[in-house]
């Protein structure tokens, strides 16, 4: 597969990525927290406020999925060890991060609201989220490493 194939199933990764998180923002969690709603009537008032809570969580992904999309950009380019792309990797662990922590807020304030067994999703998202924000770190600090090597075998020519 060369960089266009590498490019084009990079951005249908990305592409799939936003689909299942407009499903599950869009569809999935707001039927799940409406259900609890449903379960425990004296909970239904945190039903409305609980989809805000959990649809702000989807900024950080969003915003992630659109730097990697600019990063795919730039490997189409051949442009793929420079100093933005390093940026954008930090960006993306950034995000990492946020998300995670607020999805470890959102878990600890739902099991004390509602007491259900919602921590174990809340501990498998904040695994995930640290290992992305790890991993992206990591990638940055290389690409930014590759960049300042690239730019010093540039100057020699």
């Amino acid at each position: 597969m060369g960089r266009v194939g590498l490019v084009r199933t990079l951005k249908g990764v990305i592409l799939f990525l936003a689909g299942m998180a407009a499903l599950g923002y869009g569809v999935i969690f707001p039927y799940n927290i409406s259900e609890v709603g449903l379960d425990f009537p004296d909970l239904a008032w945190l039903v409305k406020p609980g989809i805000a809570a959990v649809s702000v969580s989807a900024i950080p992904i969003a915003i992630a999925l659109v730097l990697f999309w600019r990063i795919c950009t730039d490997i189409g380019r051949d442009n793929s060890f420079c100093q933005a792309n390093a940026r954008r990797l930090s960006g993306i662990g950034f995000c990492a991060l946020v998300d995670t922590a607020y999805c470890m807020v959102g878990t600890v304030t739902a099991v004390f609201l509602v007491g259900s067994p919602i921590w174990i999703w809340g501990v498998a998202a904040s695994v995930l989220g640290v290992g992305i924000a790890v991993a992206a770190f990591l990638l940055s600090h290389l690409v930014l490493k590759a960049a300042a090597l690239k730019e010093d075998s540039d100057l020699t020519i």
